[in-house]
């Protein structure tokens, strides 16, 4: 499916068209199909200024799944109150590896009274991923966060970037994250652009395991490597979508790290993501 071409003015018009027809879906709305979701921390610097002015920016672009990085001091009833609102769910929440490395229940807790399905470990420390001993000891880690929230009901899961297909003493740490982690308690939440930086086929890293791959971030890369806008690249999004190795994803997150507009960037994105998922 070719991507749009789309500027400033029929955005603005999509957009609206989208929101005025489709309503606030509610948190028990249930949905036959992916539906774009956003990472919030794209836009993490409004984030840290006004959660509730943010959340309601992001339904109003149109989006109706979002991914937390961070609660900004704010209560998980708030920010569950704040959802419910503006007619948003959020499937998952982002946790730093170290966070829950010595004990994952309290942050597995509050992830569940906000109403999280899945707990995300982000990002491992540079300092503490050095081995592949260190691997070894980062799966049992998650498979511990995996249990804890096994008994909420929820689910744990890997967000990668590009260093954990980089091989240390002969393994490359994603196979062995994938080996030596629990299927029945560890999904895997595939970074798209992060996995072509690291020089792999992303159909490829997703037929690993398919049915552990239930989430994606979508983020594109131009011809030069650099991060843009979904749409604004070279990857191929509707047809690695329509993949079979991409049939258990249920949640995909559009994502930039450093936008220069990150409400443009994200409603940008909306945009893309939303034509090639309807």
């Amino acid at each position: 499916m070719r991507q749009p071409t789309i500027n400033r003015r029929n955005l603005l018009a999509a957009t609206a068209g989208i929101v005025a027809t489709a309503g606030f879906a509610g948190t028990a709305t249930a949905q036959s199909k992916r539906r774009p979701g956003v990472q919030l921390y794209t836009v993490r610097n409004s984030m840290a200024t006004d959660v509730e002015a943010t959340l309601q920016a992001i339904a109003g672009i149109g989006y109706r799944e979002v991914e937390f990085a961070g609660y900004f001091e704010r209560s998980a009833r708030e920010i569950r109150d704040m959802l419910g609102r503006y007619g948003l769910v959020s499937p998952s929440t982002h946790v730093n590896a170290e966070v829950v490395r010595d004990d994952p229940t309290p942050f597995v807790d509050l992830a569940a009274e906000t109403g999280h399905d899945y707990v995300t470990v982000a990002w491992i420390q540079e300092q503490n991923r050095t081995s592949i001993d260190d691997y070894k000891r980062w799966a049992e880690v998650f498979n511990r966060l995996g249990e804890a929230c096994r008994k909420n009901d929820m689910r744990a899961a890997y967000h990668n970037h590009e260093f954990e297909f980089q091989a240390l003493d002969g393994v490359v740490p994603f196979d062995l994250l994938m080996d030596e982690t629990d299927a029945d308690l560890v999904d895997f939440e595939v970074d798209f652009y992060w996995v072509r930086e690291a020089g792999r086929a992303i159909r490829d890293v997703l037929a690993l395991a398919p049915e552990r791959m239930t989430m994606c971030h979508i983020k594109d890369m131009d011809a030069s490597g650099n991060m843009v806008r979904v749409g604004d690249g070279t990857i191929d999004f509707a047809g690695i979508l329509a993949d079979s190795v991409a049939a258990s994803i249920k949640h995909c997150f559009v994502e930039h790290d450093h936008p220069k507009d990150p409400f443009w960037s994200v409603a940008y994105s909306y945009y893309t993501l939303n034509s090639i998922l309807e």
